[in-house]
């Protein structure tokens, strides 16, 4: 591997505590990361985020062209590290995001659109976590599971693990 982000990547998906935030393509895999652990009752609902990143990485673009400063400027980076490297990210659909600042992409966004609602260059939605059994049911049905998307002894631990505890699974 010849670039840093794509050892973070990797690293990252074995574990390692890295400047980058995890993404997929898909919302149901977005769906099943927002369900996979069980949580605490006090919480009623899960979150996942959607983010355009055509729209992040021109808004990028326009701050380099535009930078005057020392050091880096204030980017977020969108990228798909090498996936011969790493088989979860091809099951996964995995993307990443690291900004340069090392602040939440949810600050960065606020920053660079203040007060622009508009656009949908990030949304949150609120899931409620009393649909979790059903929708991992459902996403299991739909091949999306630990098994597929962890493809190795993980994945397979996780799986075995999430079918004893889930009735219909």
């Amino acid at each position: 591997m010849e670039k840093e982000n794509d050892w973070w990547a990797l690293g990252q998906h074995h574990g390692l505590d890295t400047p980058l935030l995890d993404w997929t393509h898909s919302a149901f895999v977005a769906l099943f990361f927002a369900f996979e652990k069980t949580k605490s009752p006090q919480t009623r609902n899960r979150v996942v985020y959607a983010i355009n990143p055509k729209t992040c990485e021109a808004k990028s673009l326009e701050i380099q062209k535009a930078y005057t400063g020392k050091g880096r400027p204030d980017i977020t980076e969108f990228f798909s590290p090498q996936q011969d490297e790493n088989s979860r990210l091809v099951n996964q659909g995995g993307l990443f995001s690291r900004t340069t600042a090392g602040i939440p992409i949810e600050d960065w966004v606020s920053q660079h659109w203040a007060g622009n609602t508009s656009e949908g260059i990030m949304m949150r939605l609120l899931v409620p976590d009393s649909g979790r059994v059903e929708c991992l049911r459902t996403l299991n049905k739909m091949n999306i599971n630990y098994l597929t998307l962890f493809p190795d002894l993980y994945g397979a631990s996780n799986h075995a693990n999430t079918s004893n505890s889930i009735a219909r699974y």
